[in-house]
């Protein structure tokens, strides 16, 4: 709590307090009925409660200034706290990047050192023998050569006409249907 707040609660504490005075004495008078104490009395009581609002709204007012002030200040230690924290991890990066590029170095060394000692195998290669040679010469077509006839199957004869229709009764008989278009039968 800052002063301006603490001043404002002591006045609105004490000005309430120092109310109690004026009001025994207004008590006291109406009780004698004095009319001139009852109203200076109550003047005063009037005078000490308008202070003590005054002072309240003060500390109302340094309260609320208080409060923001705080806020900023907790605003401002959570960007400084961000700030470490990034400086922190971009720290971080840079020493894990410098041991990556060590260890980067450390094995291309290796590598290299093995690749020195070590002689590298010859190639795979394919070795055609004399008969396998003769082989290819005497299976190789001539380029005068023409490509042999391939004939086709003979298809029967029977599937390239069309045959009649049958219909068959449920007796299992053949019936013979007349012929469609031929005969034609209008009843008027």
């Amino acid at each position: 709590m800052k002063a301006g707040t603490m001043e404002g609660l002591i006045g609105a504490g004490v000005n309430m307090k120092l109310m109690d005075t004026p009001m025994r004495v207004y008590k006291e008078a109406r009780r004698k009925g004095d009319l001139g104490a009852m109203e200076r009395a109550m003047g005063y009581a009037t005078e000490f409660q308008d202070t003590a609002y005054e002072y309240k709204e003060k500390a109302e007012k340094e309260l609320r200034k208080e409060m923001q002030e705080n806020r900023e200040e907790q605003q401002r230690e959570r960007e400084e706290a961000l700030a470490e924290r990034r400086e922190a991890a971009k720290e971080t990066q840079k020493e894990n990047a410098e041991k990556l590029v060590d260890k980067a170095a450390e094995n291309r060394e290796e590598t290299n050192v093995t690749t020195e000692h070590t002689k590298a195998p010859s190639a795979d290669s394919l070795v055609i023998s004399e008969e396998g040679h003769k082989l290819l010469q005497e299976n190789r077509p001539s380029p005068d050569m023409e490509a042999p006839a391939i004939e086709a199957p003979a298809i029967p004869s029977n599937t390239d006409t069309k045959s009649e229709v049958k219909f068959y009764s449920s007796a299992g008989t053949t019936v013979e249907t007349p012929p469609v278009g031929k005969n034609v039968s209008v009843n008027v």
